[in-house]
């Protein structure tokens, strides 16, 4: 669920920031939520000193909203993912007064929140799988639903920021998550070239993520 806004609300109440600037740290105060008007925010949260990636966010998704809800320190650090990206920035006022009296928009909040609870309980189910491979795979399809196909049909992604995005969610090396992704290529299910991770059989890739369920429920029967 994505929020649209008009060059107009940009130039009124938009901020610029460069790839690696910090929006706001976890258990910091917050007063103001955000909506991506342009570019991407990278969503971690630490714990015994171990950093997890929690969500990438993009163009229309929005953050920040639980402190404004609840009054409670953020939660989770925003960092931007992506130079040049463009937020609006929503203060207390603007959200009492013109969202919450918008039901569509509270109904897109309220949307998207469920969408988050069920992606977090998928990456909790990810983490709890005994085998890497499954891992590194189911990670790798709740990452592609937050994703656009280009207009050939195909997934497209960063191959470098994937990795990242991937080991960053599952605490695992680099390493590892680099040779599994190496052998879906070596399979045939995703092609790896000019550092982009290109998925055009998505059919295939859904089939191979299957088996993997399967195997991983029945293994030991």
């Amino acid at each position: 669920m994505k929020v649209n806004v008009s060059d107009k609300v940009f130039k009124k109440f938009g901020k610029t920031f460069m790839e690696g600037d910090v929006v706001f740290y976890e258990n910091e105060p917050g007063k103001t939520m955000y909506i991506i008007y342009e570019g991407e925010v990278k969503i971690t949260k630490k714990a015994r000193d171990i950093e997890t990636t929690l969500a990438v966010l993009k163009k229309g998704d929005f953050f920040g909203e639980m402190s404004l809800i609840d009054n409670s320190p953020r939660s989770a650090t925003a960092t931007i993912n992506k130079g040049n990206t463009k937020l609006i920035e929503v203060d207390k006022d603007i959200f009492e007064n013109h969202i919450t009296s918008n039901p569509k928009i509270i109904m897109q909040i309220l949307k998207k929140m469920s969408q988050r609870i069920r992606e977090t309980d998928k990456q909790i189910e990810n983490l709890l799988l005994k085998d890497i491979l499954s891992k590194i795979v189911g990670t790798l399809k709740l990452i592609l639903k937050n994703e656009e196909k280009n207009k050939n049909g195909f997934y497209v992604l960063d191959y470098v920021k994937l990795q990242k995005d991937i080991a960053s969610r599952l605490g695992i090396p680099l390493e590892k998550v680099m040779e599994v992704l190496q052998r879906l290529d070596n399979k045939g299910l995703v092609q790896i070239k000019n550092n982009k991770f290109i998925i055009e059989e998505e059919r295939e890739l859904e089939k191979y993520m299957n088996y993997l369920e399967l195997r991983e429920k029945y293994s030991g029967v």
